[in-house]
């Protein structure tokens, strides 16, 4: 096992502590990097800008490559995630300072359906908030990519993710860097709040053992760990055209919801559905008031919880679907 434990010299938490729309300027070679999907992409000059409080324009120059697996593929993305390396003497008196590296979620494709795409993942950032302390925090962002060589620009909306240092520090415990630790062995009560929560949005493409889009953080020394979910599209709550469930799952669409917990007792599901139904209003408000997404889109998606919240509202249902469908591996 590896634990990783991060210093306090830096704090880094100015970008996320406002949940307000950020405009940013990207200037970069556009057409280098997005075609820069090796293995090992390399990093490529930039520049990021935005307006501070006082109205001036602060520029930083960054470093930026390609990142991810599946949406790094040029068969499945044209514009693949970014990942934003900073310098510290050209962040201090920024939103930026103590930020080393920023990960950066842009559409896949340049349409309006991929934007929408990326404002829906946004958006369940947002409502793991509302479920779990332990989540990772996002800032929404109105951005502006500018070719530097070419001068072509395209305006969308993007989001960034809080680095896991960050994370760490925030909560006050240290990164569990280790695979094939058993879901049992995690902190239950977090625990069945996270399955459930990717129950909600028909979320399976996870893994604790495997540490696939989880994050494990130990919030005090040989405490049980926490997971931390993150990197939502191939969720039935985003519903992206190239996301499919795994071959063995008897599922055929994303949209199906099938449970991925592992088995815990009957009482601790108990309370975790009534934890969920008790914040109901809490999360379809969040959704009805999330007003960058048309209001056709909100609707759905309010569908689509609420088929959620009736599976947990019934004692038939929810043991037909959840319970009896834990896993015991």
């Amino acid at each position: 096992m590896v634990l990783l434990i991060f210093s306090n010299l830096a704090d880094g938490q100015a970008l996320f502590a406002d949940s307000s729309l950020l405009d940013i300027k990207l200037e970069f070679g556009i057409q280098q990097v997005f075609a820069d999907i090796g293995e090992d992409p390399s990093y490529h000059k930039g520049y990021l800008s935005y307006e501070n409080e006082n109205g001036a324009t602060i520029s930083i120059p960054v470093d930026i490559r390609t990142r991810g697996i599946f949406r790094r593929k040029a068969s499945n993305c044209s514009q693949p995630p970014l990942l934003i390396k900073f310098k510290p003497k050209e962040t201090s008196n920024t939103i930026f300072e103590g930020i080393e590296k920023l990960k950066l979620v842009v559409p896949c494709q340049k349409s309006s359906r991929y934007g929408d795409l990326v404002l829906k993942e946004y958006l369940v950032y947002k409502l793991y908030q509302i479920i779990s302390p332990y989540s990772y925090r996002v800032r929404l962002l109105r951005l502006n990519m500018v070719d530097r060589y070419y001068g072509d620009q395209s305006i969308c909306y993007a989001f960034v993710i809080e680095p896991v240092e960050i994370l760490s520090r925030r909560l006050g415990g240290v990164v569990r860097d280790a695979k094939n630790t058993h879901p049992n062995a995690c902190n239950s009560y977090y625990y069945n709040r996270m399955a459930i929560f990717q129950y909600m949005i028909g979320h399976t493409d996870w893994s604790i053992k495997a540490l696939h889009n989880i994050t494990l953080i130990e919030p005090e020394p040989y405490a049980p760990s926490i997971p931390v979910p993150f990197d939502f599209d191939f969720s039935g709550f985003v519903d992206a055209p190239y996301a499919l469930p795994a071959e063995h799952l008897p599922i055929k669409s994303v949209r199906e919801r099938h449970f991925n917990g592992y088995c815990k007792p009957e009482q601790q599901f108990a309370d975790a559905f009534s934890y969920f139904l008790n914040l109901k209003d809490t999360i379809n408000h969040t959704i009805t008031t999330f007003n960058y997404l048309p209001q056709a889109q909100r609707n759905e998606l309010i569908r689509y919880t609420n088929e959620f919240f009736d599976i947990i509202a019934s004692d038939t249902k929810r043991k037909s679907r959840i319970i009896t469908k834990c896993r015991t591996d």
